[in-house]
C-alpha cells in the first residue's frame, strides 16, 4: 500500500468542449497509480477514438507485456502532443504506438468559410505534431511507432474524396518522417483501402470510420507483423 502520493505531470484542461478533456480525470488517476506502484509499461497506445475503442488486450499482451490505452475519442494531433508528456513520457514505456490525425480533417467542414481549411493546409501541422511526439519519445528512450491514418468512407460528410486524398498524402509524409527520424512505420492504410487506394474498403466499419472486429483484426496483424520484423514482440 502506498503512503505518499507521487509528483504527477498533468496537461490540464484544453477548452470548454475539447475532446482531450473527456478522459483527463480518468487518465490522471490511472497515471498516478502506475507511477506510484512503479509498474513497468511495455506499450502505450495513444490516439483518438480508433485507439480508444480498441480492445487491446484481446489482441496483445498474451506473453506478459503490459499495455496502456491512452486513446481519446475525437482527439486531434495538437492535443495529443500537448498531453504526450503526461500520458506517455512519465509512464516510461518501452514503446509508444501513435495513431492520430483523422479528426484534424474535420477542419475541412468548418462552421463558416473562414474556419475551413483545405487538406493541403491541414497536413503539415498534423505531420509536424507527430514528428514532435517522435522527438519526445526518442529523447526519453521510448521506441516510437507511427501508424498510418485509416481511410474513410463517409460520402455524407461532403468531403470524403478530398479528406481521403489528404489522408493518403499525410501517410506518405509520415512514412518518410519515420524513416528520417528513426521511428517504426506501420501501414494500416494500404491493407484497408479499396482498389482506388483512397476509400475505406467495404465491410471493415459500420459507419465508414471506426473499425469493427474485422478492421481491428487487420490492424492487429499489420502491427504485430511489422514489429516482429524489428524483433519486437507484442
Amino acid at each position: 500500500m502506498t503512503t505518499n502520493r507521487v509528483k504527477l505531470v498533468k496537461p490540464g484542461y484544453f477548452a470548454t468542449a475539447a475532446a482531450a478533456d473527456s478522459r483527463r480525470g480518468e487518465f490522471d488517476i490511472g497515471n498516478e497509480i502506475l507511477i506510484a506502484h512503479e509498474v513497468p509499461v511495455d506499450f502505450v497506445f495513444i490516439g483518438d477514438s480508433i485507439t480508444h475503442m480498441w480492445e487491446l488486450n484481446a489482441y496483445f499482451g498474451r506473453s506478459g507485456r503490459f499495455i496502456v490505452n491512452r486513446g481519446i475519442g475525437g482527439d486531434i494531433s495538437s492535443h495529443v502532443l500537448r498531453r504526450f508528456d503526461a500520458d506517455v513520457v512519465q509512464l516510461k514505456p518501452k514503446h509508444v504506438v501513435i495513431k492520430i490525425g483523422v479528426n484534424n480533417f474535420w477542419a475541412m467542414d468548418g462552421w463558416t468559410a473562414g474556419d475551413r481549411k483545405t487538406a493541403e493546409q491541414i497536413v503539415p501541422g498534423l505531420v509536424g505534431d507527430i514528428e514532435e511526439m517522435v522527438k519526445k519519445a526518442k529523447e526519453n528512450d521510448i521506441i516510437p511507432i507511427i501508424c498510418s491514418i485509416l481511410p474513410t468512407d463517409m460520402p455524407q460528410s461532403g468531403h470524403n474524396d478530398q479528406r481521403n486524398a489528404g489522408i493518403r498524402s499525410a501517410n506518405e509524409k509520415l512514412r518518410i518522417a519515420a524513416a528520417e527520424r528513426g521511428a517504426i512505420f506501420v501501414d494500416y492504410h494500404s491493407r484497408m483501402a479499396d482498389e482506388d487506394g483512397l476509400r475505406l474498403r467495404e465491410g471493415l466499419a459500420d459507419d465508414g470510420l471506426h473499425p469493427h472486429v474485422l478492421g481491428y483484426d487487420i490492424m492487429a496483424d499489420a502491427l504485430r507483423e511489422t514489429l516482429e520484423q524489428k524483433g519486437i514482440h507484442i
